[in-house]
């Protein structure tokens, strides 16, 4: 999940717990607050269908899209790593993007050396043989990932060839015009005709971290897949709905992948 703070906002003393959904802007909010392994016992512990599945697409259709050798990214990493891990084997460098403070210094301790939880993740990604032959995923993710606290709104332009944004667009504040922001901008950081693959919730109105609650937006199908369309060709759409549920809200999954027009 990624936590990522509109360019020049200010962080407000309030604590995350006192911070509701709705209204919310990503600004107003307290990241730094986010805690990661509550976040990962209630969410990743236990490897989910509806997560197999995304990972599963995910890892096909990288596959099958002729990287080698990519400057890769993971937009908003948060708390999650199986995003990376479906372009570790197609990676000279992963950059994990990530603005929490407490995500950016798990995520380090992660690349050194990810903890067994991911083990299974994995598992799904090496069902593919471009995947089984990479034999040593923790030691490669060590050698090629980069992590750097840096927001979705800063991302610099045509930067990588290849990238992921998952569960970012719908988690980041409750304005709809943040989440259409935060996807273009995403879009843009990818050189012309690279691979992507975007996950966002739809419907969701908020999600809580042990104690603490924090903003989501409602997103809508249709609206999201425009919203890629304006900087993206190729566009593959899947749905998937969890259960049990895991947030509040109507939720389902929703993975996007395709390429960027540049």
């Amino acid at each position: 999940m990624a936590m990522t703070p509109a360019a020049g906002g200010s962080k407000p003393l309030t604590s995350p717990a006192s911070i509701r959904a709705p209204g919310t802007v990503n600004a107003e909010v307290e990241w730094d607050g986010f805690d990661p392994q509550a976040y990962i016992r209630h969410n990743y512990a236990e490897l989910r269908d509806d997560d197999r599945e995304i990972l599963r697409r995910t890892r096909d259709f990288f596959a099958g899209a002729e990287l080698s050798d990519a400057c890769c990214v993971d937009v908003g990493s948060g708390a999650n790593l199986y995003p990376t891990l479906s372009l570790l084997p197609f990676a000279h460098t992963i950059d994990l993007c990530e603005w929490s403070t407490s995500n950016v210094r798990w995520l380090r301790q992660q690349v050194d050396s990810y903890d067994t939880t991911w083990d299974p993740y994995w598992q799904v990604c090496a069902e593919h043989p471009t995947y089984a032959a990479l034999t040593d995923p923790r030691r490669c993710l060590a050698k090629v990932g980069r992590v750097s606290q840096t927001s979705v709104f800063d991302l610099p332009t045509h930067a990588w060839d290849a990238g992921t944004m998952f569960f970012v667009a719908c988690s980041i504040s409750a304005d709809r015009a943040e989440a259409e922001r935060a996807i273009s901008r995403f879009l843009r950081a990818l050189r012309p005709d690279s691979p992507f693959a975007v996950a966002v919730m739809l419907g969701s109105t908020g999600y809580h971290v042990g104690r603490c609650s924090f903003p989501a937006v409602a997103l809508v199908r249709s609206e999201v897949v425009a919203d890629i369309a304006t900087g993206a060709y190729d566009i593959d759409v899947h749905e998937e709905r969890p259960r049990p549920q895991i947030r509040d809200g109507d939720v389902s999954m929703l993975l996007i992948t395709g390429r960027a027009r540049g």
